[in-house]
């Protein structure tokens, strides 16, 4: 379909659509609109900040200090050390204080993870975030606005994150293009993005919990990131669709959407947006969650290695000159 009321896919500049489903939320509604040559979703119209400001951000985020309750918070604490200590392996061991940069750092858990290792870290969050939740800010730089207009040196940076923070921008293409000249010549890229072609994505089309509308703007599958990358003159280093802390949550959540619970209730739940009433539905998905949760994970894992995983993780570096 050429449709001009979606006007050119903003990553190929394709005019071949095709609407692939209509979601909503209590205050909008928005259809999943897919370009036909390199395969990027958009949501439909694209979340303006005016938008999203109407959907409670803040609960968004999450009440309290940290996005989760401290039980759950504990454990991704953990999980960040392990990712720091994991992707430091990827850069060269010549680099004798490594520089990070985090794109969508939140409140800075991973960054902080990586001045265990004697690192410098900088961090780079939307205007509306809380900077009161900014971790460790005598040690970390933390800079809030568009990445576009913020000042940083070129070619400085060892390890740069785009830890699911892509599919929120507007300009995906820009962004890619201005953190490959942010990237050292032997640094890496590190992104992380919900994978449009998932089993679940396929299976549960609005109730899937990664689809995250309004938040989401960008959905990406294999094709649409592998078209990205190399427009923007970047190799895979390795690429897995296995996440440990997502993926079976993120299938259990689906199911809970699925069967009718107000959507996402339970994951609100952990981030300590808790009602009377929420609570009582609350105990009984954590039960239901019990009674799932081997299958569930069982599902996760083997999806997961077949490429079809809920989300896509890739290590990118600059192409070797002449290829």
């Amino acid at each position: 379909m050429n449709n001009k009321e979606f006007g050119p896919c903003p990553l190929c500049h394709g005019q071949e659509t095709k609407v692939l489903f209509s979601t909503k939320t209590p205050l909008s509604k928005f259809r999943l609109v897919q370009c036909k040559i390199c395969e990027l979703t958009r949501t439909f119209p694209l979340p303006s900040d005016e938008v999203l400001s109407v959907h409670d951000i803040h609960s968004y985020y999450g009440k309290d200090v940290h996005k989760f309750n401290p039980c759950v918070q504990k454990i991704r604490n953990l999980i960040m050390r392990m990712r720091a200590k994991y992707y430091l392996s990827f850069i060269s061991n010549s680099i004798q204080t490594p520089r990070i940069l985090d794109v969508g750092c939140a409140e800075g858990s991973l960054l902080k993870s990586f001045l265990e290792y004697g690192c410098q870290c900088w961090g780079i969050e939307h205007p509306s975030y809380p900077d009161q939740r900014f971790l460790d800010s005598d040690r970390i730089i933390y800079l809030q606005g568009d990445l576009h207009n913020i000042n940083l040196p070129e070619r400085a940076f060892d390890l740069i994150f785009l830890w699911h923070a892509l599919e929120h921008m507007d300009n995906p293409q820009l962004i890619m293009s201005r953190l490959h000249k942010l990237l050292s010549p032997k640094g890496a890229i590190i992104v992380a993005v919900p994978n449009f072609s998932s089993m679940e994505a396929r299976r549960f089309k609005q109730f899937w919990f990664h689809l995250d509308i309004p938040w989401h703007k960008y959905h990406f599958n294999e094709k649409s990131i592998g078209y990205l990358i190399t427009k923007n003159h970047l190799r895979v280093i390795r690429m897995s669709t296995l996440c440990f802390e997502q993926g079976t949550y993120g299938l259990l959540q689906s199911i809970l959407n699925a069967m009718g619970w107000p959507k996402n209730e339970f994951y609100e739940a952990l981030k300590g947006n808790l009602t009377y009433r929420r609570y009582i539905h609350v105990v009984i998905q954590f039960f239901i969650g019990v009674f799932l949760l081997i299958p569930v994970f069982s599902v996760s894992f083997l999806t997961s290695n077949r490429g079809r995983g809920p989300v896509l993780k890739l290590l990118l570096k600059k192409k070797r000159m002449g290829k």
